[in-house]
């Protein structure tokens, strides 16, 4: 009788790992890697900006508020429009056919507005963001246009004069000057009467995002017909004179 002897056959270990990974799979994973690490940064980047827009624009609406309670309480009155940025006074600030000369009513009220300004110029949220303070002179549609960009101006030059006539400090006096900008803007942005568009406007410009706070250079040249000094012991020119054309506004 023949034995069967069974033939035992050794596993063969494998000289190849199951999780061995290959070099073009390895750079694939990094680049995937590294997509999902930019889409991420780039969301979070993203959603810090809209976050800071919001934190802005809630700022500058409080230094509204606080500009709109503050004129209420000292009997100062203004209109406020929050889309554009601007501050209006009314009737009681305008200006008569053909003239750029305030009446001494505008002064005062005009004079009563500057520490609403200073004091949110002033305000943490204001230092932060307000830039510039325009002075826009406007005209209604009738005379030519070039000389209704100079009545215009002759009117926004008054009212800078009439800001800078009160009683300030002489650190308010420079603070107004590094913020204070002269627009003539004449016929644009007209009302519906031409009584009305006879007008100066104050607008506040504020910084963007990006922007740091800048001390701009106090100019030493006079501002317009007041010739206003660094020498604020010296009482400016307050005179403002009258001008007639047969081609001005209406």
């Amino acid at each position: 009788m023949s034995t069967i002897i069974p033939t035992i056959r050794k596993r063969q270990e494998s000289t190849e790992s199951p999780f061995w990974i290959s070099f073009a799979d390895l750079m694939t994973a990094l680049v995937m890697l590294f997509l999902v690490v930019m889409s991420i940064s780039m969301v979070a980047i993203a959603s810090k900006s809209v976050v800071e827009k919001r934190e802005q624009a809630q700022d500058i609406d409080q230094i509204f508020d606080d500009l709109s309670d503050r004129a209420v309480s000292g009997g100062v009155e203004i209109a406020i429009n929050r889309a554009n940025h601007t501050i209006s006074f009314g009737e009681k600030v305008r200006f008569a056919h053909n003239s750029f000369q305030l009446s001494p009513e505008a002064v005062e009220k005009l004079q009563s507005f500057v520490p609403l300004l200073l004091h949110v110029r002033n305000t943490k949220k204001g230092v932060r963001w307000l830039k510039r303070i325009h002075i826009e002179g406007y005209t209604d549609q009738t005379g030519t246009y070039l000389y209704n960009v100079n009545l215009s101006l002759n009117r926004a030059q008054a009212v800078v004069c009439a800001l800078f006539a009160g009683d300030l400090l002489p650190e308010e006096r420079r603070l107004l000057r590094q913020l204070l900008i002269i627009d003539g803007a004449a016929a644009t942005a007209v009302k519906e009467s031409p009584k009305e568009s006879r007008r100066v406007e104050v607008r506040l410009e504020f910084r963007q995002l990006e922007e740091h706070e800048v001390v701009p250079e106090v100019n030493e040249m006079p501002i317009g017909r007041c010739a206003l000094r660094m020498d604020w012991d010296k009482e400016p020119d307050q005179t403002v004179k009258k001008q007639k054309s047969p081609s001005s506004d209406e």
